[in-house]
C-alpha cells in the first residue's frame, strides 16, 4: 500500500478536485437537490424596407457671370425648380431625413477647377429633419438649396453637382 502512495498513480490534488466539485455541485443545489429552469424567446419583427427614389432633380435654370446668389425653396409640391423625391416603408412610421452640409456640394462644369465651380449650400426640406409615412407607407420630399453668387469669370457651360438625400428609420 504504501508503494502505491508513493507512486505516480495517486497524487492527493489530483484526488482532491473530484471530491472538492461533488461537495460544492451539492452545497449549491439546496434542500432536497432540486433545480429550477425557465425559457426565453428569440423575437424578431420584420418591416418593410425603407428606401428614396429621386423623381426630379435641383434646377436653378439659367444665369449670366456676376449674378448673384439664387435659393430655390423646398415648397410643399414640385414646381420645376425643388428637387423631389418618394420615400417608401414600413406604412406610419417615422423617418429621418439627412440632407448635405454647407461647403459639401458644388456643381461643375466638366472637370471642375478655377472658374469651373460654383457651390450650393443651405439645403432644406419640405418635412425638416423628420418625416412621416402615410398610411399606404410613402411620402414625397421636396429639397430646394441656395446657389452662391456667381464669378464673373465664370465659363459658360452646363454645371452639374450630385448630392445625397439619407433617409433613415
Amino acid at each position: 500500500m504504501i508503494d502505491f502512495i508513493r507512486s505516480k498513480q495517486y497524487d492527493p490534488k489530483r484526488m482532491l478536485t473530484p471530491v472538492l466539485l461533488t461537495l460544492l455541485a451539492a452545497a449549491f443545489a439546496g434542500p432536497g437537490g432540486t433545480d429550477s429552469s425557465t425559457q426565453g424567446f428569440a423575437v424578431q419583427r420584420i418591416v418593410n424596407k425603407l428606401q428614396i427614389n429621386k423623381v426630379s432633380d435641383l434646377n436653378f435654370g439659367e444665369a449670366s457671370p456676376g449674378d448673384g446668389a439664387k435659393t430655390v425653396s423646398p415648397g410643399s409640391s414640385e414646381n420645376g425648380e425643388n428637387a423631389s423625391f418618394r420615400v417608401q416603408g414600413e406604412a406610419g412610421r417615422p423617418f429621418f431625413l439627412f440632407l448635405p452640409q454647407n461647403g459639401s456640394v458644388k456643381m461643375t462644369l466638366g472637370n471642375g477647377g478655377p472658374d469651373r465651380e460654383i457651390g450650393v449650400d443651405q439645403f432644406q426640406s419640405s418635412v425638416g429633419t423628420q418625416g412621416l409615412l402615410d398610411g399606404n407607407g410613402q411620402a414625397m420630399i421636396f429639397v430646394g438649396a441656395t446657389r452662391k453668387a456667381l464669378s464673373n469669370r465664370l465659363k459658360s457651360g452646363d454645371y452639374i453637382g450630385s448630392f445625397t438625400v439619407t433617409v433613415i428609420y
